[in-house]
């Protein structure tokens, strides 16, 4: 999902940078793909570094703004020898916020990820178990309330929903509502986004995991959620994931996938058809294998 800033507001944000770090960024190039997007911005005969930002939060998963929560995420994954950015600067801009961060080498992972790549990405996640670094941004309080709560009604409210949708959604709901008193921990760090789209690789050597903006606390079977969601129909790559579920984890992936499901169908009207259908079917077909066959092949 692409957001439509203009030059003058990429323009603001970098002024803005410079004033509060008194830096010199210049604008190279916007990377060329991503939500909301990255910019390549440089000081003279200096290395380059990404520039992320967020002039609204209420199309992110960001309910506790504080700007520093992401380079205290990264910087406790750093120390455990996980690769992921060095976030430099960060800070409030209008109703958002910005995070300047170093660029790592190589290319985005979009298209097809190998199992000896999936394994390494899985090694990463496992180190974010018991690592929280404070309660801000609980994606177990936030899940609750996406779920069963106020959040999920104004997702509702600005989206497309088909009848179809609506309909897969009402029965779904059905499904988890009993997980409603189910007790989450807050001990991880939780991504919130974690899949492979998120996953650095150079020479077919991964680099590291990016886009740590929306990071809390939680669960660590959040981010292996995301994992399944995104990779169940592709045994081959599932199966080293699917071999961390156990019996009684089962539960919660149930709530997370549910949750997955809301977002990954939260388009605004303006997306078009065959980006919703294409989701919608993506969605069927992860609770199915989550829900009907226990993450089992």
């Amino acid at each position: 999902m692409w957001s439509n800033v203009t030059s003058e507001e990429i323009d603001y944000v970098i002024r803005t940078v410079n004033v509060h770090h008194r830096t010199h960024y210049k604008l190279l190039n916007r990377f060329d793909k991503g939500e909301w997007g990255a910019y390549r911005i440089a000081e003279p005969g200096k290395q380059s570094v990404v520039l992320k930002f967020f002039l609204d939060l209420s199309n992110t998963n960001i309910v506790d703004v504080d700007p520093d929560l992401a380079k205290n995420i990264t910087d406790r994954l750093l120390s455990l020898s996980c690769p992921v950015p060095k976030y430099i600067y960060s800070g409030l801009i209008s109703h958002g916020l910005y995070w300047v961060q170093q660029e790592l080498p190589g290319k985005p992972l979009w298209e097809n990820p190998t199992v000896k790549q999936i394994e390494k990405v899985l090694s990463f996640l496992l180190l974010q178990k018991n690592q929280s670094v404070s309660e801000k941004q609980n994606y177990s309080v936030m899940i609750k309330d996406t779920v069963f709560g106020k959040r999920l009604e104004g997702l509702r409210i600005r989206q497309n929903y088909s009848s179809e949708i609506k309909g897969f959604l009402n029965k779904l709901m059905l499904s988890v509502k009993n997980l409603e008193g189910l007790a989450l921990p807050k001990s991880d760090i939780v991504h919130g986004d974690f899949s492979y789209h998120q996953v650095m690789v150079e020479d077919d050597e991964i680099t590291g995991v990016i886009d740590w903006q929306e990071a809390g606390c939680g669960d660590w079977l959040v981010d292996l959620t995301r994992l399944i969601y995104s990779l169940h129909d592709r045994p081959q790559l599932a199966t080293p994931i699917v071999r961390h579920v156990k019996q009684e984890d089962l539960p919660r992936i149930r709530l997370y996938t549910a949750f997955t499901a809301i977002e990954m169908l939260s388009w605004p009207i303006e997306q078009s058809q065959t980006i919703i259908e294409k989701s919608f079917n993506k969605a069927k077909s992860a609770v199915d294998f989550v829900f009907e066959k226990n993450c089992i092949y």
